[in-house]
């Protein structure tokens, strides 16, 4: 593979070639430049290499590697770009690999989940701020809907407030300190149910078994998933009812509610419908933090600090082309059941920011949850 600097004197010459082109069909009174006489642009004849810190099998990497399919197709050069998992240390191995040993021309990049609450809270590992890479862009997942079995309560769940009524209410999850863990159960604190939070499960493949063979009987999952693999199964049984979505936050930092659900009410939505007035206070500030921190840009592409320039503006300006395409439209749909959306490495940057601005009381509010969360 060539080194940065074999890259730049091959598109000087490039440049040269073309330049000299052009005037020689100028001095023979030609107005057409030939095909292909310019440079096809930075990563010409490149392997993009993906690093992902999950494992291979998870739908993360199923995303990761639609993004590397049509990212071909839009970056200027069309390089080959791979997937590569490197799991392990809660996805910590593969964002140091990407921080401290990557190159910097661009050709190994992050992709995948985050961390925000690492970098907030100072997990044992995450011994870096996101700030240190280059921000290349993220992706924008589907939000998570919270769901419980209809036979927790005698006569079933029929509606979404119903679940104040029921007792033996248990909530399955994966580490009380996750994310969506802690955004999902802050959600049920607010709404006024009783439940008791059971950790440890892998994914959420063992949370969803675990809700059919009734180990437990609520939980969360990505919307796309709980469309397509929550609501078939339980529904055969007449057992789905959800209770409440998490809201979509935009740029212009209002909250949504998200096209994938829009029979199912958000969590502000249900608490209004249940108290009579918008939530407000400081559980409803820490669940607008987990959404903004957390929940906003589910994945993000991160080069290494200082990437070289020109090929991290080539990167940034592919991305959104590639998940705006017909094609990715359609395979999306086809592999996920949904279109992820692109997050420009301007609104990207502002996201990760976001994390250095929360407030001491607000950050204590999650401390205080993530223990509650652990039963102390």
């Amino acid at each position: 593979m060539m080194n940065k600097a074999d890259r730049t004197t091959r598109r000087a010459a490039l440049r040269g070639v073309a330049a000299l082109s052009v005037a020689l069909m100028a001095g023979c009174g030609s107005e057409t430049t030939p095909s292909g006489s310019g440079p096809s642009g930075y990563y010409e004849g490149e392997t993009i290499t993906l690093i992902m810190g999950l494992d291979a099998s998870a739908g993360g990497t199923t995303v990761g590697r639609l993004l590397a399919k049509h990212l071909e197709m839009t970056l200027e050069g069309n390089p080959n770009v791979i997937v590569k998992n490197m799991p392990g240390a809660s996805m910590m191995n593969a964002h140091l690999f990407v921080l401290l040993k990557a190159p910097r021309d661009g050709t190994t990049i992050y992709y995948g989940p985050r961390s925000s609450l690492g970098e907030l809270l100072e997990f044992p590992g995450h011994s870096f701020k996101y700030s240190q890479f280059t921000i290349l862009g993220g992706v924008q997942l589907a939000p998570l809907v919270t769901y419980v079995r209809k036979d927790v309560l005698e006569g079933g769940i029929q509606t979404p407030a119903d679940v104040l009524k029921a007792d033996g209410l248990i909530f399955g999850g994966i580490s009380a300190e996750h994310g969506r863990m802690i955004a999902s159960t802050m959600g049920l604190d607010l709404i006024g149910a009783n439940y008791h939070f059971v950790g440890g499960y892998p994914g959420s493949g063992k949370i969803r078994a675990a809700v059919l063979g009734g180990e437990v009987n609520m939980a969360t999952d990505a919307a796309h998933a709980y469309l397509n693999e929550v609501v078939p199964t339980l529904e055969q049984q007449g057992l789905n009812a959800p209770l409440f979505s998490l809201p979509v936050l935009t740029a212009a930092g209002e909250l949504v509610k998200s096209p994938l659900v829009p029979d199912i009410p958000t969590v502000g939505e249900l608490y209004e419908e249940i108290h009579g007035a918008p939530p407000s206070g400081p559980n409803w500030d820490a669940i607008r933090t987990m959404i903004e921190i957390d929940q906003t840009m589910q994945h993000v592409f991160l080069g290494p600090p200082n990437m070289d320039n020109e090929a991290a503006e080539t990167f940034r300006a592919a991305l959104g082309p590639a998940m705006s395409t017909d094609a990715f439209n359609t395979e999306a749909m086809r592999i996920l059941s949904y279109v992820p959306d692109a997050v420009d490495a301007e609104r990207a940057t502002e996201i990760l920011n976001a994390t250095a601005e929360v407030t001491p009381d607000v950050q204590a509010f999650i401390e205080a949850q993530i223990a509650r969360n652990n039963g102390y």
